[in-house]
């Protein structure tokens, strides 16, 4: 399960967002650790996801700065002990989870270059985020239920 929050300050549809992928062990109390020197150090945290896998928990941070102070804040982060690995990625894509009235709408989802398909009642969205966001405002008249679970990080040059 992920949850994603993005503080009420931050404009993230006006800036550039740098997506770093970070791997976290040692549970709650190591994400607490690394929550707190976010916050510390003042950060400019845009959007932030978590979710739990096999390995341990798995972060998306979106950064709002340029890419080299991104890359200095991943280097200062890379140093903490809870951190099992973190990088940059090169895109970051989008999910929801989706239950709509009638047919599924896969045509307008290909023409707006989001992916979806079907899990028993449920439809699976994921795409850019913006393409993502634009696609729901286009067919929430026939939403009957959605959850958006956040950016998330696909692993390119340097990510996790």
């Amino acid at each position: 399960m992920a949850a994603t929050n993005t503080p009420r300050g931050v404009q993230a549809d006006t800036t550039t967002l740098n997506p770093v992928e970070v791997r976290i062990n040692g549970g709650m109390l190591a994400l607490n650790r690394f929550l707190m020197t976010l916050q510390n150090k003042r950060m400019p945290v845009a959007s932030f996801t978590v979710g739990r896998d096999g390995g341990g928990m798995r972060a998306t941070i979106l950064l709002d700065c340029p890419p080299e102070q991104a890359r200095r804040y991943t280097t200062l982060l890379s140093a903490l002990e809870d951190v099992e690995e973190i990088g940059a990625v090169d895109e970051t894509v989008e999910v929801a989870l989706l239950r709509v009235e009638g047919a599924p709408p896969y045509e307008s989802a290909r023409r707006a270059g989001v992916e979806v398909h079907k899990e028993g009642e449920t439809l699976v969205a994921s795409g850019d985020p913006e393409r993502l966001k634009s696609w729901l405002a286009e067919i929430k008249d026939s939403l009957e239920d959605m959850v958006r679970l956040g950016p998330v990080a696909r692993p390119g040059d340097g990510g996790v």
